[in-house]
């Protein structure tokens, strides 16, 4: 068995996909974020509404640890791949036979999961326009460190695990 490594922007089903392998395969659960939150006390929520200083080095730290692991899924928040230190430690995660997967999700999957349809005052902008374009940088420095991609838009957690468990030859292709 390997390590798996679920990477996506928020909303693209990591978790969730996550916990199914978990359970499917009796792998060890390893999120960066919940990793955090138990080092620093508090929930991402307020580490990052606080802008809490001690969030990108943790972040990064709790990333490292569980990359550097033989076995089970880590999950890294959305914007962890971007960071030049964490891409680094995805890198030597996958030499040493880690495998990679992107999670995406459409503008309007990702709008209808993190509830971006809701009525809100337009003193708050455009919330998906701002996220398209994030997502956009997201995906490119996705591609530059993911072995697969698996689209979770129309498609059941429970699909998406089969595919990623194919992805990682957990399960046969048939």
């Amino acid at each position: 068995m390997s390590l798996i490594v679920l990477i996506g922007v928020t909303g693209s089903g990591k978790s969730t996909v996550a916990r199914e392998l978990s359970e499917r395969y009796g792998l060890a659960l390893l999120e960066t974020d919940a990793a955090v939150e138990a080092r620093l006390g508090a929930s991402m929520h307020s580490l990052i509404v606080q802008r809490d200083p001690r969030l990108p080095d943790t972040a990064r730290e709790e990333a490292d640890r569980l990359l550097s692991l033989d076995e089970g899924i880590v999950t890294l928040g959305a914007s962890q791949p971007l960071d030049p230190a964490t891409a680094s430690s995805i890198d030597r995660a996958r030499a040493n036979g880690a495998i990679v997967v992107e999670l995406s999700a459409d503008l309007s999957a990702v709008s209808r999961r993190e509830g971006l349809g809701a009525p809100r005052s337009v003193g708050l902008g455009a919330p998906r326009s701002v996220l398209t374009q994030l997502m956009k940088q997201a995906r490119e420095a996705y591609a530059s460190v993911a072995d697969a991609t698996v689209d979770t838009s129309e498609r059941t957690p429970q699909e998406v695990a089969e595919l990623v468990a194919r992805a990682c030859k957990l399960a046969s292709d048939y």
